[in-house]
């Protein structure tokens, strides 16, 4: 697998109507060889901290879930004085 990124361009030049040359170029990056297969876990709960998944560049073999909160989840607060569950 061959990956480009950036731009390629051509050009063809002609004499007395017939194709003579053509000129390519390209500008970017090329990576060549199998994209890395993501390792990580497929399965995620949600928490209070943001969760980044890092598969870029990467190929997962299944999808990614993101759990729902779970439905005996209540927040536990406490200002000092109060104690809140919500």
């Amino acid at each position: 697998m061959i990956i480009l990124g950036g731009d390629i361009s051509t050009t063809t030049n002609k004499i007395n109507g017939e194709f003579v040359t053509e000129q390519v170029s390209l500008s970017g990056d090329i990576k060549t060889g199998a994209p890395q297969s993501y390792e990580g876990e497929y399965e995620f709960t949600p928490t209070e901290q943001e969760q980044t998944i890092s598969i870029e560049g990467k190929v997962a073999r299944q999808d990614i879930t993101i759990n729902p909160i779970p439905s005996n989840y209540g927040l536990i607060t406490w200002d000092g004085s109060t104690l809140t569950v919500s």
